[in-house]
């Protein structure tokens, strides 16, 4: 069984659509929301217990996060400062099984899970979004216009784009001996 470890239920729907295109059995995976990117560096959280006591039937454990803005007023934000603390957790934790991790990010490394899915259409949508973004009064995150744009269609995105490739890669290798 492999742990995936995600900030929130967006993480988890959007990882088993991707899972389902590799056929990665559903059994296989359990995923643990810890409601938050500050959550999962809290290694005194109860789904950490959870995971530890469970550690003699876990293959592997799966860590996704978003990188967020390097500008926000936080302690881990942006892409260089969440993947230190992730592999600062991950030795804390010490857990005597597989981590691995995806940073979700922009081509920048920067942004979210949501900025990540937006990097990957077509350069006629990507160019509409940015037009919308350009005259509209209010600043608009990449996680309101995924919101109000594509998290209502079923698959938008093209899991074959190149942007997927490093993610699918980590997910594949976790999983090689499941896929068939």
């Amino acid at each position: 069984m492999v742990i995936c470890i995600v900030e929130g239920i967006t993480d988890s729907e959007f990882l088993t659509d991707l899972m389902k295109e590799l056929n990665v059995p559903r059994e296989q995976i359990e995923f643990k929301v810890f409601e938050g990117k500050d959550n999962i560096f809290k290694t005194t959280h109860k789904l950490y217990d959870e995971i530890e006591k469970d550690l003699d039937i876990i293959d592997s454990i799966f860590i996704t996060l978003d990188a967020d803005d390097p500008k926000d007023n936080c302690p881990i934000r942006g892409y260089t400062e969440t993947e230190k603390a992730i592999n600062k957790l991950i030795d804390t934790l010490s857990f005597e099984v597989n981590i691995d991790y995806y940073i979700f990010s922009d081509t920048k490394q920067e942004g979210y899970l949501e900025s990540f899915l937006l990097s990957v259409l077509d350069d006629t949508q990507t160019k509409c979004v940015n037009n919308f973004k350009e005259c509209f009064t209010y600043e608009l995150s990449d996680k309101w216009v995924y919101n109000s744009f594509y998290k209502h269609n079923k698959h938008p995105f093209d899991f074959s784009h190149k942007n997927f490739k490093e993610l699918k890669t980590k997910l594949q290798t976790l999983f090689k001996e499941e896929i068939q």
